[in-house]
């Protein structure tokens, strides 16, 4: 179940500091929603608002999306150069923050492709389309190194009769999966349109 947004707590390594409040708010009453609406499932608004409380790359990632989506879809109230500074800061931060993380352990690998998801909205919301592909890209690619791993795993939890973790690793991965196939198809999709339009 998804936690009311007045109850999540944020980790003292990481408190909101002055002017975060509002740009996170916005990302979890909004935002985090959006996600659900665009990939049709639910499940995905838990997986986004549980992700910013225990990962630094997301947690940053958050704050630059909530920034940057605030700012787009209602300038009169956000001013938007501002906006942009603190979320460009956000969004290196994020960067970094996954650059330390990735190990080439599953965990990590699960991180980069949620990520990827993240950092093609951010990509989207500045108008770099060329980059959201990269970021696509980027996240099909370790998606490519996850599946044999996700197969390991759900082979051993099988031999162990771990009916419970094979279906959260299937779920999951199954999940992951989905979300990339579905960026991938939009962007193909935006990709010929824009072609075509300027032919």
């Amino acid at each position: 179940m998804t936690p009311p947004i007045h109850s999540l707590r944020y980790p003292s390594a990481r408190p909101l500091l002055d002017g975060e409040h509002k740009h996170m708010e916005y990302f979890q009453v909004v935002c985090a929603g959006e996600f659900s609406l665009f990939f049709e499932l639910p499940a995905w608004k838990n997986i986004i608002l549980q992700g910013t409380l225990v990962e630094p790359a997301l947690h940053h990632a958050a704050l630059a999306i909530g920034a940057l989506a605030s700012s787009r879809y209602y300038p009169d109230i956000w001013q938007t150069p501002p906006a942009i500074v603190f979320s460009i800061r956000h969004y290196s931060m994020a960067v970094q923050d996954l650059n330390r993380r990735l190990d080439g352990s599953y965990q990590s690998l699960e991180l980069a492709v949620l990520s990827s998801v993240f950092f093609s909205y951010i990509e989207f919301l500045l108008g770099l389309d060329s980059r959201v592909e990269m970021h696509i890209q980027a996240g099909c690619a370790m998606l490519k190194n996850l599946y044999p791993r996700h197969d390991r795993a759900l082979a051993v939890s099988t031999q162990a009769g771990s009916n419970c973790q094979v279906g959260s690793l299937s779920t999951r991965y199954d999940l992951l999966a989905s979300a990339m196939f579905q960026l991938t198809t939009q962007v193909n999709s935006f990709v010929a349109f824009r072609s075509k339009s300027h032919n």
